[in-house]
């Protein structure tokens, strides 16, 4: 037992450093400006090991897809006692602290990403697949189907929210991303609530 803890602490420790020192090197450089032999002799390890870890070089900038996901399947999950109208702001109000502690490498990662085409397209397929998670996860909440239109649309919502107030939260707007979470949400049932009702003279002679 103690061997294999050990193997497996080793090797998230190898992948760690391989990740970390590709990272930089993507940042400072340029991601198409980086080979894969650039990041192994930086790292100290063979290509094999990089590619066992990775796979690719996209494989490094997107690592952070499986613990997101696991991070919103989290959130979901603890939103399942909340009342109904509150569940999508219970789920992005969790996911948004999850994030929070992620914010140096998210950075990181996006000033990597912005100007290159390729993994721009790549992002905007991750950001739908973690909507489609959304989507099937507030689906089970409501016990309906995922393609359920509601469900779609109170998704697609959710995504546009945490975008928005991620943006916010960098911008130095709100401390917090959960509180610019919040924010975004109240911003969206102001502009979605009826406009109040101007009263006439009319109105008042009927009443």
């Amino acid at each position: 037992m103690r061997g294999t803890s050990g193997r497996a602490r080793s090797r998230e420790q190898r992948t760690a450093r391989i990740e970390q020192v590709a990272l930089e090197l993507f940042r400072s450089r340029g991601f198409d400006r980086v080979t894969v032999e650039d990041v192994c002799a930086e790292a100290g390890v063979g290509p094999a090991t990089f590619y066992r870890h990775f796979g690719t070089k996209e494989g490094v900038v997107f690592s952070y897809r499986d613990a997101f996901t696991a991070a919103l399947r989290a959130s979901i999950e603890a939103a399942a006692g909340a009342p109904a109208p509150a569940r999508l702001g219970a789920v992005l109000g969790r996911f948004a602290g999850f994030l929070e502690t992620q914010r140096e490498l998210l950075a990181v990662r996006d000033e990597i990403v912005l100007g290159n085409e390729r993994l721009l397209h790549r992002t905007l397929v991750v950001q739908r697949d973690m909507e489609a998670q959304l989507a099937e996860g507030l689906a089970a909440l409501r016990g309906v189907p995922p393609s359920d239109a509601l469900v779609r649309l109170e998704a697609g919502l959710g995504v546009l929210v945490l975008r928005t107030a991620v943006r916010s939260w960098r911008a130095g707007e709100e401390d917090a991303l959960p509180a610019a979470v919040d924010r975004a949400l109240a911003d969206v049932r102001g502009l979605l609530a009826p406009p109040p009702r101007v009263t006439g003279p009319g109105d008042t002679l009927r009443s």
